[in-house]
């Protein structure tokens, strides 16, 4: 593990139900932390969809963390990196050398949890 390489920050986040004054609220935004990552490549591919034959740019960035960092990251939580909000698509912890574990992600419509 080279952790020079880790120089984006990177921050987890939710979306959870709470209740405020009594007033039951949802997409209450939940902070999990930061943590350094590195990001080796910033995929973006041209895809198209069969039914519109519409051509989209999908941004799916692939962050390397700390093994130890990442295992209480949940699958359901957020990315947020460079002020944009990316969904959790895969999780690939290195069980044999326990130092990294490689998440994929995909980019979402803004930074508010839509």
């Amino acid at each position: 593990m080279r952790t020079n390489r880790m120089t984006e920050r990177i921050q987890f986040v939710s979306y959870e139900s709470d209740v405020i004054n009594g007033v039951p609220i949802d997409g209450v935004k939940v902070d999990h932390g930061t943590v350094w990552a590195e990001v080796p490549k910033i995929t973006i591919r041209e895809a198209t969809d069969p039914q519109t034959k519409l051509g989209t740019r999908k941004d799916t960035p692939t962050f390397l963390v700390r093994y130890l960092a990442a295992v209480n990251v949940q699958p359901e939580w957020r990315i947020i990196w460079r002020g944009v909000e990316y969904e959790i698509t895969g999780m690939d912890p290195d069980y044999e050398r326990r130092d990294l574990t490689t998440i994929t992600a995909r980019k979402r419509g803004g930074t508010n949890g839509s």
